[in-house]
């Protein structure tokens, strides 16, 4: 069983505003990671891990979630990124064969390339997979679970170690597998103001309201 943990705790101080609640299409950019995902085969927990304004965002995707999708909340989130990878791996499920590691404002990976990582990683089970474009490496990063124990290990007494989960990547660079997506939609995220100006769908004349 393959579970995913979304990090979506982030104040997003660069874009200056709280990107998870941008309007993407007819949802919001986090609700279309988690709609992306909902559709996808991922066959174990969707767990998206909420930190700054939490109940904002708990309250206003309401609408946008499914039973499927389990919110957690991340308390330590000013620590850093690698304290919400912690707490979304708590409890994990003792099924939970390998794991799929999302971040929160990537709304353009659809639900075909997850497919596609899904289904290599079943097939294959690589120590780590991970999409690229152009061998540019990208996201999601999808491990075995047996790793979990090392990423425990690298708090060691810190929320925030040096090179977080790209620490595994280096130690096992010769184990990963790639995919090549052919996409540029795995390397793309929404940083600041910029970013989404340039990617955020456009309405169609037949979509304006007259």
């Amino acid at each position: 069983m393959i579970s995913a943990v979304v990090l979506a705790a982030g104040e997003a101080s660069r874009m200056g505003c709280l990107k998870q609640l941008l309007p993407w299409g007819d949802k919001t950019v986090l609700g279309t990671v988690i709609s992306n995902l909902t559709e996808s085969t991922l066959d174990g927990e969707l767990r998206v891990v909420l930190g700054y304004q939490a109940d904002r965002i708990r309250r206003e995707l309401a609408d946008e979630l499914t039973e499927e999708v389990r919110l957690l909340k991340n308390r330590d989130y000013q620590r850093g990124m690698f304290s919400s990878v912690l707490a979304g791996l708590e409890n994990l499920p003792a099924e939970t064969s390998g794991l799929l590691f999302m971040l929160a404002d990537q709304p353009l990976v659809t639900t075909d390339i997850y497919n596609r990582l899904l289904k290599k990683f079943r097939q294959e089970q690589p120590l780590l997979l991970v999409p690229s474009y152009r061998k540019q490496r990208g996201h999601p990063l999808l491990i075995q679970s047996s790793l979990i124990p090392e990423i425990f290990a690298l708090n060691r007494g810190q929320s925030e170690p040096e090179g977080g989960l790209r620490t595994l990547l280096e130690k096992y660079s010769q184990e990963i597998e790639y995919l090549e997506i052919g996409r540029k939609a795995v390397l793309i995220d929404l940083d600041c103001q910029e970013d989404y100006q340039k990617y955020a769908p456009r309405k169609t004349d037949n979509d304006k309201e007259t």
